[in-house]
C-alpha cells in the first residue's frame, strides 16, 4: 500500500510520535518520497506530496515568525508532513514549531533519536516499492482478464466491459465517423460526474481528434472527474477513439492497462472490417447466383451457414448510396432478419432481396433514416431475381430524392417513361432531326402537325379540322415527314416509332 504519514505512525519499530496536526487530511495522504535536510527553505529541492525530515539546525534564534514562515512555506509547496529528530541539535522539538504545524494543520512527528533518519526513509521507500509492485501485479492480472476478454464472440464490447470493470471507469467508443457505438459503466461512475455537459464536451472532442486524421490523444478536466481520449488506428487510417472517464486521473497501471486495450480493440476491429470484407464477397457471390437462376445452390450454401432464403414471392429493393455511407447501411441491413446473403453492394448502389410483404417497410426505412431514393421491384419468385434487379434500378432512376418509387407504378404511367434517360431518346432526337430542320428552315410545323395526326389514330379530318388546314394539306405535310425520316407511315410499327420519337426528344 502507498506510505501515509498516518501509516509510519502506526508502524512500531520506528516508534514516531505526532506532535501536531493530529486532525489533518494531510494524515492520509499517498506520501511519494521523504527527504533530510535542516535548510531554511528547502521547497526547491521538494516536491508536493513529499515528507521532510529535519534536526532543527536551521532554528537557532528563532522566533514565532521564524517557525511559522517555514511552516507556511512548506504546507504552499504540497508538503504533507515534518519529522523532527530530537536529541540531535535540541533535547526536544521546539515548542514554536509545534505552534506553527498546529496553526497551519501540518502533521509533524518526533523521531527519537535511537531511530536514525535513514530508517524511516527506508521504511518510506519500502511500502512505496510495494506500492508500486502492487500495481504491476494488478496491470498484469487485469491485461490478463482483457485478454481472455477478447477471446469472446464480441471481442470489442467484451473487452471494454472488462476495461470498465478493471479501471473502476466509465469507457465509451466512438467509430471513425465520430458517433458513439459502446458505452460501458461497470463502476457507476457516472453517477459522480455532471453528465450532460461534460459528455457534450466529449462528443465535440471524440469527433474534433476524429476529422484531424493523425494518431492523437487528448484530458478534458473540470471539477466533476477527468476525461481522456485516445485514437485508434494509424494516420490517415483512424478507426474510432477510446474514451475513459473517472474522478481520478490515470496512473502508470492505467495507463499500461488502457495501451493494452488501444492495441486489442485496433485489431479487433481490423479483423472485424476484413471479415466483413470477406462477408461482403461470399454475398456477393450468393447475390450473383441468384441472378443467374441458381435458386438450389444458393438455398443449399445458406442452410449451410444456418441461414434461409426470404419467403416467396420476393421483391428486390435498390439503393444508391455514396461511398463513405455504404459500410453503414450494410451494417444496418446486416442485422435485419431474413435474406442476408442477398445483400450485395454492386455499381455504387445496394440491392437486397426481401420478402414481398416486408418490401415497403424496409424501404420506407432507408428513405426516411438516410434520405436516400429508394427503388422496388415488382413481386417475384427467386428464380427471376434478375429481372427484380432490372425492375429496381428502373424504378431507382426515376425516383426523386429520400422517396419510394415502385415499379408497378412506373409501369402503370407509360412505356415511353422507362425509355427516357437511356440510349432511346438519342434515337428518337436523330430521326427527328431533319424534320426539325426543314420547319426552322421554312417555317412550316411539320413536327406539330405529325404529333396531332398520331393523336388521332392516322384520321385526316379530325387531326386536319384540329390544326385548321385542309385535308389534302395534312396528308402533303406527313408525305413529306414519310420523305424526309425514310420511313413509310403506313404501318403501325413505323407510326409508334415515330410516336415513341416525338415523346421522348
Amino acid at each position: 500500500m502507498q506510505p501515509t504519514v498516518h501509516g509510519l505512525l502506526n508502524n512500531a519499530g520506528l516508534g514516531l510520535r505526532l506532535l501536531a496536526g493530529d486532525n489533518s487530511s494531510k494524515l492520509s495522504e499517498p506520501v511519494s518520497w521523504i527527504h533530510s535536510s535542516d535548510l531554511a527553505d528547502p521547497t526547491p529541492f521538494l516536491d508536493a506530496g513529499h515528507l521532510v525530515l529535519t534536526t532543527g539546525t536551521q532554528f537557532e534564534a528563532a522566533t514565532a515568525a521564524t517557525f511559522s514562515g517555514y511552516v507556511e512555506r512548506l504546507a504552499d509547496h504540497g508538503i504533507l508532513g515534518i519529522g523532527f529528530g530530537s536529541e540531535v541539535v535540541r533535547a526536544e522539538t521546539p515548542d514554536g514549531l509545534i505552534a506553527a504545524c498546529d496553526g497551519a494543520g501540518m502533521p509533524l512527528f518526533e523521531v527519537p533519536y535511537r531511530v536514525p533518519f535513514i530508517a524511516v526513509v527506508r521504511s518510506v521507500a519500502d511500502l512505496i516499492a510495494e506500492a508500486a509492485h502492487a500495481r504491476d501485479t494488478w496491470a498484469l492480472n487485469a491485461q490478463r482478464a482483457i485478454s481472455f476478454a477478447a477471446l469472446k464472440p464480441d471481442a470489442v464490447a467484451s473487452v471494454l466491459a472488462e476495461l470498465s470493470r478493471q479501471l473502476g471507469r466509465w469507457v465509451a467508443l466512438y467509430d471513425y465517423r465520430g458517433q458513439k457505438t459502446v458505452t460501458v459503466d461497470e463502476a457507476s461512475v457516472l453517477v459522480h460526474l455532471d453528465v450532460p455537459e461534460l459528455m457534450t464536451r466529449v462528443d465535440a472532442e471524440a469527433g474534433r481528434l476524429i476529422a484531424r486524421g493523425q494518431r492523437s490523444s487528448s484530458t478534458i478536466s473540470d471539477t466533476t472527474g477527468q476525461v481522456s481520449l485516445q485514437t485508434l488506428g494509424r494516420r490517415g487510417e483512424l478507426r474510432g477513439v477510446l474514451v475513459i472517464a473517472g474522478v481520478e486521473p490515470l496512473d502508470a497501471a492505467d495507463q499500461s492497462v488502457v495501451t493494452s486495450v488501444v492495441a486489442l480493440v485496433g485489431l479487433a476491429i481490423e479483423q472485424a472490417r476484413e471479415l466483413g470484407r470477406t462477408h461482403g464477397r461470399l454475398r456477393g457471390g450468393l447475390f450473383q447466383a441468384l441472378l443467374e437462376g441458381n435458386v438450389a445452390f444458393v438455398q443449399r450454401i445458406v442452410s449451410q451457414l444456418g441461414g434461409m432464403l426470404p419467403a416467396e414471392p420476393v421483391r428486390v429493393v435498390a439503393v444508391e448510396v455514396p461511398q463513405d455511407s455504404r459500410d453503414v447501411l450494410v451494417s444496418e441491413l446486416d442485422v435485419r432478419p431474413g435474406g442476408e446473403p442477398f445483400l450485395a453492394a454492386e455499381d455504387g448502389r445496394v440491392y437486397v432481396c426481401v420478402a414481398a410483404e416486408d418490401a415497403v417497410t424496409l424501404a420506407d426505412e432507408l428513405s426516411l433514416a438516410h434520405s436516400l431514393a429508394v427503388g422496388i421491384s415488382d413481386p417475384l419468385p427467386l428464380a427471376a431475381t434478375a429481372t427484380g434487379v432490372e425492375q429496381a434500378v428502373r424504378a431507382l432512376d426515376k425516383a426523386g430524392v429520400a422517396s419510394v418509387l415502385e415499379f408497378g407504378a412506373l409501369v402503370s404511367g407509360s412505356l415511353a417513361g422507362l425509355l427516357r434517360d437511356t440510349s432511346a431518346t438519342e434515337l428518337a432526337r436523330a430521326l427527328l432531326r431533319p424534320v426539325r430542320e426543314h420547319d426552322a428552315a421554312t417555317g412550316m410545323t411539320l413536327v406539330e402537325s405529325a404529333r396531332v395526326w398520331l393523336e388521332h389514330n392516322g384520321s385526316w379530318d379530325p387531326a386536319a379540322k384540329q390544326l385548321g388546314i385542309h385535308r389534302h394539306t395534312l396528308k402533303s405535310r406527313v408525305g413529306l415527314v414519310e420523305k424526309l425520316t425514310g420511313r413509310e407511315l403506313q404501318s403501325f410499327e413505323a407510326r409508334t416509332n415515330l410516336w415513341l420519337a416525338l415523346q421522348l426528344e
